[in-house]
């Protein structure tokens, strides 16, 4: 499992989960040495002026913001619980993890939360394309069931299911 900037946390698990949306079951010990496990949902990684690097995530059970110091995170487990995401996800699922310094609170509330614009780009879009003739098909529920339409050259496809190509979010 990697572990970022030569600390002992697991962020990959982490990183997985806000890529696919699942919430992460925190093992944390909080500044008076006390460890409690919280549901969240994660969001990004930001790193403060003392050098400390904060996981900004939204608690499951209330919807509220919080920000925790990674160094202080003891174990990570992603759930098969997901979550709608509020803010703008900024953990990906590839490549390197990125922390920019946090702004001032007086600023911009959390650091970094955008709030996500609610309508056509809130909910995932899925590109099914057709077994039969191969046309794609954008569409914002997963299912692979098509209705009737024309292949490419304008004649009716006898095609009804195809398969998922693509999720773009």
């Amino acid at each position: 499992m990697a572990h970022a900037w030569n600390i002992g946390v697991p962020l990959e698990v982490v990183r997985f989960a806000a890529a696919n949306r699942l919430c992460v079951d925190l093992e944390y010990r909080d500044a008076e040495g006390r460890q409690t496990g919280r549901l969240i949902e994660p969001y990004s990684l930001r790193r403060t002026q003392d050098g400390n690097i904060l996981l900004y995530a939204v608690r499951h059970e209330d919807g509220q913001p919080r920000s925790y110091r990674v160094d202080r995170i003891q174990d990570a487990t992603a759930t098969n619980i997901s979550f709608s995401p509020k803010y703008t996800i900024e953990l990906t699922s590839s490549g390197p993890l990125h922390a920019p310094e946090t702004e001032r609170i007086s600023t911009r509330r959390m650091g970094g939360f955008g709030r996500v614009r609610r309508g056509s780009g809130a909910s995932p879009t899925y590109v099914v394309e057709c077994s039969y003739c191969g046309r794609n098909f954008k569409r914002k529920t997963s299912g692979t069931t098509l209705k009737a339409h024309k292949d490419r050259n304008g004649y009716p496809c006898p095609g009804r299911r195809g398969h998922l190509v693509d999720t773009i979010y």
